[in-house]
């Protein structure tokens, strides 16, 4: 696949990165060997081989689960800068401006 001013143009749009209009040609001629390394990967017959969740399958070692008391309220509530009825206070970032 050749990659083309308009198609860098998309991805700087989908990946939210502003790439001025005089550089889309240069950006295209960096990316065309990573696409072309893509495309050989893509082109490999791995019907023979098992896929795995992780590349690292050893075993791992856990904690016993037991039931132990919990860090007090007041504790932990200790270095929080803010703190109101018992809680941690935070400030807005859903919906905020």
């Amino acid at each position: 696949m050749q990659l083309t001013a308009d198609v860098v143009r998309k991805l700087g749009l989908l990946s939210r990165l502003h790439i001025p209009e005089d550089r889309l040609e240069e950006v295209a001629a960096d990316l065309q060997p990573i696409l072309g390394h893509l495309e050989e990967l893509a082109s490999l017959d791995l019907s023979d081989i098992e896929p795995m969740m992780h590349p690292d399958n050893s075993p791992r070692p856990l904690r016993p689960d037991v039931v132990q008391e919990s860090l007090p309220r007041e504790v932990a509530l200790a270095n929080s800068p803010t703190a109101r009825d018992g809680f941690f206070t935070v400030p807005k970032v859903i919906g905020a401006v």
